[in-house]
């Protein structure tokens, strides 16, 4: 409508403009906010995801126990370590294949969280034993 105002205006029929605009960069207040968006959203979805796993292993242990598995296996010669050695080598794959998928995507999507993949990489030691414990203060699996 512009356009066609200043040919008018102009009498001149080749006349033509073009219109840029481009925005100004974040302020660094609305880039903080975004980032800590992000952050908190990534916490509070891999807490879910993490909190899952880890439901599903303590679950594991008391349907074991409530069913007399550990039992029925020692009963049948199998050594006490060598249950709960396969039970932890198992946890901690279950585990790790979580972590590796969280890894991924931090680097995947260059979130530059590198320093969060060493705490990652050591969760394992820390949780599957705390779940172990606490397994037993549960009598059914609901």
């Amino acid at each position: 409508m512009y356009e066609s105002i200043l040919k008018a205006a102009n009498n001149n029929n080749n006349f033509s403009f073009k219109v840029r605009t481009t925005p100004y960069p974040p302020a660094n207040v609305v880039r903080d906010n975004m980032l800590k968006t992000s952050v908190s959203t990534i916490c509070f979805l891999g807490g879910i995801a993490f909190g899952m796993v880890m439901t599903a292993i303590t679950s594991d242990l008391v349907l074991e126990r409530a069913a007399g598995l550990k039992h029925l296996q020692l009963v049948s010669g199998m050594k006490l370590a060598a249950f709960w050695s396969a039970n932890f080598i198992f946890d901690f794959f279950r585990v790790y294949i979580m972590i590796i998928v969280s890894i991924a995507m931090f680097v995947g999507y260059d979130l530059g969280y590198n320093g969060s993949i060493i705490v990652f990489l050591i969760f394992p030691f820390a949780i599957l034993p705390f779940t172990y414990v606490i397994s037993f203060i549960f009598p059914n699996d609901s």
